[in-house]
């Protein structure tokens, strides 16, 4: 019997400005582990998962770099992510 290699089910979500390991793996942990599950994800649902994360965290824009991610759209997300301050839009 041949095993299949495994295949990632998970995108790298710290690539999201404002998400680093520990809000990543709290988001994965709550079903939210692909750029298209955070892009489809409702503000309440995010801060939903991450609410016993401590910190102050900012998810606004996160479904917004989550599209952009998961489209292959890297240009895009790093001029929106050159625009934003942990995650929200740099006053």
């Amino acid at each position: 019997v041949t095993e299949e290699p495994s295949v990632d089910s998970t995108d790298d979500l710290t690539k999201i400005e404002g998400i680093g390991p520990v809000v990543a793996k709290a988001l994965t942990t709550a079903g939210i582990a692909m750029f298209a599950d955070l892009a489809g994800s409702k503000e309440d649902d995010i801060q939903e998962a991450i609410k016993d994360v401590r910190g102050s965290h900012k998810s606004a824009t996160w479904a917004q770099q989550a599209e952009l991610a998961q489209h292959g759209k890297w240009d895009e997300l790093s001029e929106l992510q050159d625009s934003l301050d942990g995650g929200v839009e740099k006053e």
